[in-house]
């Protein structure tokens, strides 16, 4: 009969092995024969042998606890952030603990998660990774951390991006190739640095075709639908109004799309839509969206690799930067061909 609460000193005596080398199987460290870890997991089969956490850490010295730090739990970003880091730590055999943070600077909150919690790592997306005062205090407390996305410079801790810049630029110049010349643009949050980033990309398409960028075109947006809702009824309402908008983000463009479809604009035909991200929204929206393509779930799982990985003692690589793509669909005409 099996034993109901076996313990690792059990494996340890019935697999002939010291405790500190069932210790190591069950840490995924180095130093065990190949023969000893298939005798210790046979064993720990047999006495249906799960260690607790709080076991492994005591044994390990590590928690098995990995912080994701988010600005707004919801949205198709974050889930897509969400999906790959719980998928790796189930992988890894430990623990994801998500903390919201919504506004910056909240040191008193940050303290208290910090002295409650012992994180193994910390993954910080956007805009978290920007904030100093997060950067510095995960700093003196040495936690390994990584982050997606981020606009300020950190050169001791893990950073994961694309260029969107450049992917702006892109897409924008995509736009202008299509017989596009008054082409407005959605900026996203402010908090964030890719909205400042992707505007950039925006201006110097415009600026590097000849084309004029005019204020009236460059509305505020918030990631938001509600906030692409507002900037489409600001644009459409111009007397000169654009035949093409590019919004920072997918949501702002479906929030666009509806609106123009409310006031009987038809798309794309009379009014084109780009959006940024490729989420979920980009292909259920009618028509769908042509968009910027970025890899949020392999950038996440790069993350929280190289940050499991990370080894102070060895210099290492800390960035990692990935590509995007266009995905151009049916929400752009061809104003070439008219």
């Amino acid at each position: 009969m099996k034993p109901k609460n076996a313990t690792m000193s059990d494996v340890a005596r019935l697999a002939g092995v010291s405790m500190k080398t069932v210790s190591r199987v069950f840490n995924n460290e180095k130093y065990v024969s190949e023969d000893k870890k298939k005798k210790i997991l046979e064993v720990a089969e047999q006495l249906n042998f799960r260690p607790s956490l709080q076991a492994r850490g005591l044994a390990g010295n590590k928690s098995y606890m990995v912080g994701l730090f988010v600005d707004e739990p919801s949205g198709d970003y974050i889930s897509k952030v969400l999906r790959s880091v719980l998928n790796r730590c189930e992988d890894f055999g430990c623990h994801l603990v998500v903390e919201v943070f919504r506004e910056q600077g909240n040191e008193a909150k940050l303290r208290q998660v910090l002295n409650s919690i012992r994180f193994d790592a910390v993954i910080l997306s956007a805009p978290i990774c920007d904030d100093t005062v997060v950067l510095n205090a995960l700093r003196a407390s040495g936690v390994p951390t990584a982050r997606i996305a981020p606009g300020v410079e950190a050169g001791d801790m893990i950073k994961v991006s694309i260029d969107e810049f450049q992917a702006a630029f892109e897409m924008t110049e995509h736009l202008v190739n299509m017989g596009h010349e008054k082409i407005a643009f959605v900026k996203g949050d402010p908090n964030h640095s890719c909205s400042v980033d992707r505007e950039r990309g925006y201006v110097r398409a415009m600026q590097s075709h000849g084309l004029k960028v005019k204020h009236e075109m460059i509305v505020p947006g918030m990631f938001s639908y509600a906030s692409g809702r507002e900037a489409a009824e600001t644009l459409l309402a111009l007397d000169d109004r654009p035949t093409a908008i590019f919004a920072s983000n997918d949501e702002m463009a479906a929030g666009i799309l509806a609106v123009a479809r409310e006031k009987g604009v038809a798309v794309p035909e009379e009014l084109s839509i780009a959006g940024f991200d490729d989420d979920a929204i980009a292909t259920i929206v009618s028509p769908s969206l042509t968009t910027v393509r970025q890899p949020v779930e392999e950038m996440a799982g790069v993350a929280f690799d190289m940050v499991m990985a990370l080894d102070k003692s060895e210099e290492q690589k800390l960035t990692s930067a990935h590509g995007f793509s266009l995905c151009i669909r049916d929400s752009v005409a061809d104003l070439r061909a008219s």
